[in-house]
């Protein structure tokens, strides 16, 4: 084999990061050693990824934070439902990857900061990266897995430390998405949290988040 798909382009960057089922990985690891190209493509990533996850440590979401969500996104006497964590550092170097992949180079090369977010939804079946780009102003959507129910949308909304939640736009129900970020809402940015509703068809009714909440994760700089 000699031409690489985008899949094994992405197969094998995950490879390096370790983000792979047991299973995968295994079969990643017998391709290395029956296809030349796709173990050439996994040194690639090693030597790209390698310096941005030298020093990279597991981090814990705060504890007040699922709480704090709740009570931004929903009336008060709603009750706050499990929402499923990735490990961090399992979330941070997919963001990686993804931005990587978006950018056909390391994240260090754009010209603006950038800011990530790694969603999962707790059955594991929807699934969202999101990548900020401060110096574009945009932000780009990875959305997978299962489509919203019939008659219903995804929401993206970004929930600042201490004020309210803001609607970012309907999600794509599969495929990438780029969305421009108002100006007023750049700095927001900073310390902010990503959430995904379940809402009826065309949004949110009013602004203000109905649920149920599918996924959220916060954004970090990287």
């Amino acid at each position: 084999m000699t031409d690489l798909t985008e899949d094994d382009i992405a197969l094998a960057g995950e490879y390096v990061l370790g983000t792979l089922a047991h299973e995968q990985r295994q079969d990643a690891a017998r391709r290395l050693v029956t296809d030349p190209a796709f173990a050439r493509e996994v040194e690639a990533w090693e030597t790209r990824l390698d310096p941005m996850l030298a020093d990279l440590a597991p981090l814990s979401p705060p504890a007040a934070l699922w709480k704090r969500i709740d009570a931004q996104l929903f009336a008060p006497s709603r009750a706050a439902s499990p929402w499923r964590w990735l490990a961090a550092a399992s979330a941070f170097s997919t963001a990686i990857l993804a931005a990587v992949l978006w950018f056909g180079q390391p994240v260090s090369g754009p010209p603006g900061p950038l800011w990530v977010s790694n969603m999962v939804s707790d059955s594991g079946e929807v699934r969202l990266t999101a990548l900020y780009d401060a110096g574009r102003g945009e932000m780009r959507v990875s959305m997978e897995g299962a489509p919203p129910p019939e008659g219903r949308d995804f929401e993206l909304w970004l929930i600042r430390d201490g004020g309210d939640a803001v609607s970012l736009g309907l999600m794509p129900h599969d495929g990438q998405a780029a969305m421009p970020i108002d100006e007023g809402l750049r700095d927001l940015v900073v310390n902010a949290t990503l959430a995904i509703t379940e809402e009826p068809r065309g949004g949110a009714p009013a602004g203000v988040a109905t649920g149920p909440v599918v996924a959220a994760a916060p954004l970090r700089r990287i």
